[in-house]
């Protein structure tokens, strides 16, 4: 015995997916938000960096906060490149699909047409 969706059941699948979307869209503004603020920290860093590269190296106050600035650059870059990759990994599979169910849609397409002959 088969049972119909009620007008109900939608209603709750529909709110549910709604939900699951608020959320995405959430989380996606909190990682662009991130990495904005992690793209400012990067430019402020790098000045920073510049400038002390200026006065010189010969302090131990200053070769430390040298160290310092490069340490949090290479965490903010490797922040920054690893969410760029997840980002373009996720525009990217979609077609991706597209392509390999296609190109799977299209061999047995030829199959059966060969078949058939």
């Amino acid at each position: 015995m088969t049972q119909n969706a009620t007008p109900v059941d939608e209603t709750i699948e529909f709110d549910r997916e709604i939900a699951q979307l608020e959320q995405t869209l959430a989380d996606l503004k909190h990682r662009h938000a991130d990495t904005q603020l992690a793209a400012r920290e990067q430019v402020v860093l790098t000045r920073q960096r510049n400038e002390l590269n200026q006065k010189g190296s010969k302090h131990p106050e200053v070769k430390q906060e040298l160290q310092m600035i490069r340490s949090r650059l290479d965490e903010l870059e490797l922040t920054l490149e690893s969410r760029l990759l997840n980002e373009w990994k996720l525009m990217w599979e979609p077609f991706w699909q597209a392509v390999r169910f296609g190109g799977l849609g299209i061999a047995i397409g030829w199959f059966i047409a060969s078949w058939g002959r």
